[in-house]
């Protein structure tokens, strides 16, 4: 994904020990450990929440995928799927490893 984006011209930015890109709009971020992807002019905030889920990945290894990625991507569509229907949602970040991840990146990222 990274090579695709660096050959369409789209530069690579750094992030705490991260490498980010940012590409399209109003869709968040997804964390790949070392390397994450976000939407264009990601806020602070969503930034540091893709950079505290490299630390899960650090930390949790191979569990990864199931302790938290799948869940997070599952949930993410769910929401998105419920919003459109019109129902308010609870804080992104109340889910466990989400509030984690939001936590680690508060932690760890010396800006």
């Amino acid at each position: 994904m990274s090579f695709v984006l660096l050959m369409d011209g789209n530069k690579p930015r750094k992030y705490g020990y991260s490498i980010y890109f940012e590409v399209g709009e109003n869709w968040g971020g997804v964390n790949f450990g070392g390397f994450f992807f976000v939407q264009k002019n990601a806020s602070a905030h969503i930034k540091c929440h893709e950079y505290g889920h490299s630390f899960q990945n650090l930390i949790l290894g191979i569990f990864m995928p199931l302790v938290v990625t799948i869940p997070s991507a599952l949930r993410y569509h769910y929401r998105n799927y419920k919003r459109a229907q019109g129902h308010s949602l609870p804080p992104y970040d109340q889910f466990w490893c989400e509030g984690w991840a939001t936590k680690l990146g508060n932690k760890y990222y010396k800006g």
